[in-house]
């Protein structure tokens, strides 16, 4: 069984997604020399690095320490002022000392190969279904409001197959929990409109909250797995204010030569009260839009409340799943 809830299981995960070959540019953790690279090469995309003293792993041989700076990880990483940003706290949590040469030890050998298998499961999945279907990634932290089914709906148009794919790797404090995400979309999925048309088929990676730089880093992995189609929207991969919304869209763009993949993108869903209805950034030319947003749905939910841009029935459906939805 995965131990979603021990921080160190992130490096297992990220472990697993190198040797299965999802990770672009990568095949195990970074040396010194490559990490260099990486970090002067933004479209290379994230870079994985193992910290000293992970349970997981065996130090015993020749292993090759190294030391990464803050300074470097702000600057160049997460574009952050600050060492307190999300981001940063994660990757800073077991020190600033790192290492290659490590071996796996042998007693999380099964947990390593659940993760594979698991992965490799949704792979075959999606082979399967490319031979009827276009089929796209919409990858969620949130809870579905009727924005996302606006974009859930452009994605399944013209004949497309959508998975709804989450990565359930490790995540931050706040986000919704893995088993309520999925107990939301299934939920989604059996409505009348959804039914055929839509997957609930996570894949087991990790967030970093790096934004631009993440986004491209999983749309690489999207295209591994042998998705036609990826969604990119507002602020992808970010956390905290820490990015300007449109940051990762614009990255991803300016590198669309680096992948084959289509990329469905969009700048987030809007209800116009000239159009009466709720609408993505672009497909009207007024100005009297207001946001909708996953964070205020999240404090609604904390709070019992109801939100206005979401399906009723479906917040009564998560309010019988108890207090605790967040991580």
């Amino acid at each position: 069984m995965i131990n979603y809830s021990d921080p160190q299981t992130r490096y297992l995960i990220d472990y697993a997604n190198l040797k299965q070959g999802l990770i672009k540019n990568q095949n195990d953790f970074l040396s010194e020399n490559k990490f260099q690279k990486f970090l002067n090469k933004k479209y290379l995309g994230f870079p994985l690095v193992l910290p000293l003293g992970i349970k997981y792993f065996d130090y015993s041989g020749k292993i090759k320490k190294f030391t990464i700076s803050k300074e470097s990880a702000k600057n160049y990483i997460f574009n952050c002022k600050s060492n307190n940003y999300v981001g940063m706290k994660i990757f800073f949590k077991y020190g600033n000392k790192f290492c290659t040469g490590v071996r796996l030890k042998k007693k999380y050998k099964k947990d390593f190969f659940l993760i594979i298998n698991f992965n490799k499961r949704l792979i075959k999945s999606i082979n399967e279904k490319k031979k009827n279907f276009r089929v796209s990634s919409f990858q969620t932290r949130n809870i579905p409001h009727y924005g996302h089914e606006l974009i859930i709906q452009k994605l399944i148009d013209n004949k497309k197959l959508l998975f709804i794919n989450p990565l359930i790797g490790i995540k931050k404090t706040g986000d919704i929990k893995n088993d309520i995400l999925k107990k939301v979309f299934i939920y989604l999925k059996n409505l009348d409109r959804y039914k055929s048309k839509i997957i609930y088929g996570p894949v087991i990676c990790n967030m970093h909250y790096a934004g631009p730089r993440e986004a491209l880093h999983h749309t690489y992995i999207r295209e591994q797995l042998g998705f036609d189609q990826f969604s990119i929207g507002r602020d992808h991969a970010g956390a905290e204010n820490n990015f300007n919304p449109l940051d990762a869209k614009k990255f991803v763009i300016k590198n669309k030569k680096r992948f084959k993949i289509n990329i469905f993108f969009h700048n987030g869903a809007y209800y116009c009260s000239k159009c009466e209805k709720i609408i993505l950034k672009g497909d009207c030319n007024h100005k009297s839009l207001d946001g909708i947003s996953g964070s205020d749905f999240r404090k609604k939910l904390e709070k019992k409340k109801t939100f206005l841009h979401a399906r009723k029935n479906l917040q009564k459906y998560i309010n019988k799943l108890g207090k605790n939805l967040f991580n």
